[in-house]
């Protein structure tokens, strides 16, 4: 009975990955096709925000994978990090102004996210 358990546990998350990779298969393919100006991963991102909204696929369907990504969210980092460092002359030279875009973007961001968020919770 556990045996059993585990491998419907392994099949659920593999069904949520399979769902993640086609809607980022899916928007890398309307890009490639289209010459849309938004990049593939984003656009797949969107394409699967809708499809929960719509109620196309449930969100436990997706859950499993999306959780262990989160888990797993900081090791994607490393590589940008380790990029950064071949830039270090550049951005010890001009440290202020990348500080300042940077904390004004991330308010400009926060900002359009609260509004967005409260559009979205008036429409539910």
């Amino acid at each position: 009975m556990k045996i059993l358990n585990l491998r419907n546990d392994h099949f659920k998350m593999l069904k949520a990955f399979l769902y993640i990779f086609l809607f980022l298969g899916l928007g890398e393919l309307i890009v490639y096709f289209i010459d849309f100006p938004v990049p593939g991963n984003i656009l797949g991102m969107i394409l699967i925000f809708v499809a929960l909204k719509l109620k196309l696929i449930k969100l436990e369907t997706v859950k499993p994978a999306s959780d262990k990504l989160i888990q797993y969210l900081m090791l994607f980092f490393v590589p940008f990090g380790v990029g950064l460092l071949a830039y270090f002359d550049f951005i010890k030279a001009h440290w202020i102004v990348l500080t300042v875009a940077a904390g004004l973007s991330t308010l400009i961001t926060l900002y359009v996210t609260a509004i967005v968020q409260q559009k979205l919770e008036k429409h539910d």
